[in-house]
């Protein structure tokens, strides 16, 4: 996993969205994916029997824990290696999300059941935005199976505005 995924250097990037706020799922699924993405040297937390990621899952999952961690696993890496760009994630413990974070973030959101009509328009334009020419589709389903895993276990992710997460650039624009 710490291959697909990169740790983000704090320079260069555009401002930061910050993590409070967040629901209770995003919560889970930024901090596991940010304790995946460690490169940590000997073993990796992110095999199966890491004690503090399936502990995580244990409180938000119950016993489906093992099959939610699953799921995720195999979210990130089809999205780690399907991406046009690799992703950059924060470190453990950073206090706001990446961009590449948010888009993860809208992606699952997007991904959720929804009575909107237009929401599986919206996933697919992300995706086909996010990832590389011919791997949209396993990305649409891998999102969609993580998704449901989320909402069978009252995990819903807000699909947050686009104007919230563009902060303009101090000093530029005023009236």
């Amino acid at each position: 996993m710490p291959d697909d995924l990169m740790i983000s250097p704090r320079d260069h990037r555009p401002p930061p969205t910050p993590l409070e706020g967040l629901s209770a799922g995003e919560r889970l699924l930024v901090w596991s994916l940010r304790h995946m993405a460690q490169p940590y040297a000997g073993s990796s937390p992110a095999r199966p029997g890491c004690p503090l990621i399936r502990h995580a899952f244990l409180q938000a999952c119950g016993e489906d824990a093992d099959e939610v961690m699953a799921t995720f696993r195999a979210f990130l890496l089809l999205y780690g290696r399907s991406a046009r760009e690799r992703p950059r994630v924060g470190c453990p413990g950073c206090p706001d999300l990446t961009p590449d974070e948010r888009q993860l973030l809208r992606l699952l959101a997007l991904a959720q059941p929804s009575a909107e009509p237009n929401a599986p328009a919206r996933l697919y334009a992300l995706v086909e935005h996010l990832m590389r020419p011919g791997t949209s589709d396993g990305v649409l389903v891998a999102s969609r199976a993580m998704a449901c895993a989320l909402g069978a276990h009252g995990l819903s992710l807000p699909v947050r505005p686009l104007a919230l997460e563009r902060m303009p650039l101090p000093g530029r624009y005023d009236a």
